[in-house]
């Protein structure tokens, strides 16, 4: 009997998409390893990947490896798909981002993933004046084309409904996952070696996202040269400038009087990411909006407080197992951190609570809601 083909977009897997890459890996991962019945077409991209493990995927035989666009989020995108579909023989399509090949054969289902609509709340953040509408065109054409529609959230889902006024038919919701090496336990050395390699003293503050408008990393600068002088610890920021955006958040923390006590980190080696939330004291996010907040549930994994922003998607993450903030205000962030500081033992129930909540955030999980989805398209 033929084996259904899935075809997967996996261009997403490259280091310039930080979040979606580890959740399109992740995912690919588990629905392999969960359907060998299924035959998995995934379509590469032009970049490399330096940070997960593809030896895991081709050794697997019903993993099939091929080219697909070169352009992603332009419009020759649509009609290099249309050719590269037309003869690949794909029975259901699944995009881990919300772009959908529009010119592909009507026939054939396909699946999309929305993370997040962060242009939607915040237009203004687009880097240019043609993003915005071009983004609300493929984002509305997509969400029509898809038969099914993973949200990653509640709030995200929630946001489709205001934004799109999408049925609740062909919406389901997939929470993402999380790798069980964030908790795997470190020796001492381990940590501090990955620490001197990155020039990180302890203690330390810890927030992990690329500089974006929405991750609000110049309140947390403000926010953190507002704590007592008593508080030696260092201010750390791992993530990667974004060239469409202005990255402000290093002057500041000049203009802040924090030379030495802010440190930015524009890359970190995947291997090297559990050890350095395992060092922190606590991770804070002050996102504006996020569509999940991977983040949080690695720093949760790795037995680590998280203060987060008391908006979109944290809530439903944390539960209550964290503490949260209005992120536009700086003085509510700083008190945050404070009371982390000082509290020790709460805070330690927390990061205990954290760390059975992540127990309920797995990547196999994930694919067990998704997978179901395939059947039924395929059916």
């Amino acid at each position: 009997m033929k084996r259904p083909r899935i075809g997967f977009d996996g261009r997403y897997i490259r280091d310039r998409y930080h979040g979606i890459g580890r959740y399109s890996f992740n995912l690919l991962e588990a629905l392999t390893r969960l359907q060998p019945e299924k035959h998995f077409v995934v379509f590469r991209g032009k970049d490399g990947d330096t940070r997960f493990d593809w030896d895991k995927l081709s050794g697997r035989t019903n993993v099939e490896f091929t080219p697909g666009p070169k352009n992603m989020y332009y419009p020759i995108e649509q009609l290099e798909w249309l050719r590269i579909l037309k003869r690949s023989c794909i029975d259901v399509f699944h995009s881990p981002s919300f772009i959908a090949p529009l010119l592909a054969d009507p026939h054939m289902p396909v699946i999309v993933t929305v993370h997040d609509l962060i242009f939607d709340r915040n237009p203004k953040d687009m880097p240019n004046s043609w993003a915005y509408p071009y983004y609300r065109l493929m984002m509305k054409r997509s969400l029509s084309r898809a038969k099914q529609i993973i949200a990653v959230s509640k709030s995200t889902a929630r946001d489709l409904h205001q934004y799109y006024r999408l049925s609740s038919e062909k919406l389901h919701l997939a929470p993402e996952g999380v790798d069980a090496v964030f908790r795997v336990p470190r020796s001492p050395d381990e940590l501090s070696s990955t620490l001197q390699e990155y020039q990180i003293r302890s203690p330390f503050i810890l927030a992990v996202g690329a500089h974006r408008p929405h991750k609000n990393f110049n309140r947390l600068v403000e926010a953190f040269s507002r704590l007592p002088p008593e508080v030696i610890h260092q201010l750390v920021i791992v993530g990667s400038p974004d060239p469409r955006f202005r990255n402000d958040a290093p002057a500041l923390a000049i203009a802040c009087n924090l030379d030495g006590r802010a440190r930015f980190i524009d890359w970190v080696k995947e291997d090297d990411l559990p050890a350095i939330y395992k060092s922190a004291d606590m991770v804070v996010l002050p996102s504006i909006i996020e569509g999940f907040g991977l983040p949080a549930l690695e720093a949760m994994a790795s037995g680590t407080l998280v203060l987060a922003a008391n908006n979109s998607s944290f809530p439903e993450i944390l539960a209550d197992t964290g503490i949260l903030f209005n992120p536009f205000d700086v003085d509510q962030i700083t008190k945050a951190i404070q009371f982390a500081l000082e509290k020790p033992e709460r805070s330690k129930q927390l990061r205990e609570a954290g760390l059975i909540r992540s127990h309920e955030f797995t990547w196999d999980r994930t694919a067990e809601i998704i997978y179901p989805l395939y059947d039924e398209l395929l059916s």
